[in-house]
């Protein structure tokens, strides 16, 4: 299993807010960008990986983050939402909190709301 948190984002995170975000995560963690496969992972120092983070989506369609998500209809989200999904593990607790900073820093440069499996 993985800790699943996923940033409802009211504006397009541009490069730079979400380098800040990382940034504001762990300035010390290394970043792997695998372009190819469409994440970004940050890693420990020693090596070990923390959070996978997906690309950016752009959902256009009412309701949908509501349906993916679960949500109930009085939960605002914003529309359209920039979709950006970060994975930990689940048995690192220094991962969990990662990917939550990472959300958390991303939000407060775009506006929206978070989301989490926990």
């Amino acid at each position: 299993m993985t800790f699943d948190i996923i940033g409802l984002c009211r504006d397009e995170p541009s490069a730079e807010a979400t380098i800040e975000a990382l940034l504001v995560a762990g300035p010390e963690l290394l970043v792997a960008d695998l372009a190819e496969s469409g994440v970004t992972r940050l890693h420990h120092p020693d090596g070990r990986p923390l959070v996978t983070i997906e690309d950016i989506r752009l959902v256009r369609v009412p309701g949908e983050a509501h349906r993916l998500l679960g949500l109930d209809t009085e939960t605002e989200v914003p529309h359209p939402v920039w979709w950006v999904e970060s994975r930990a593990p689940d048995d690192d607790p220094e991962a969990e909190t990662v990917a939550r900073t990472f959300i958390r820093a991303l939000l407060e440069r775009t506006g929206g709301l978070s989301w989490s499996n926990r």
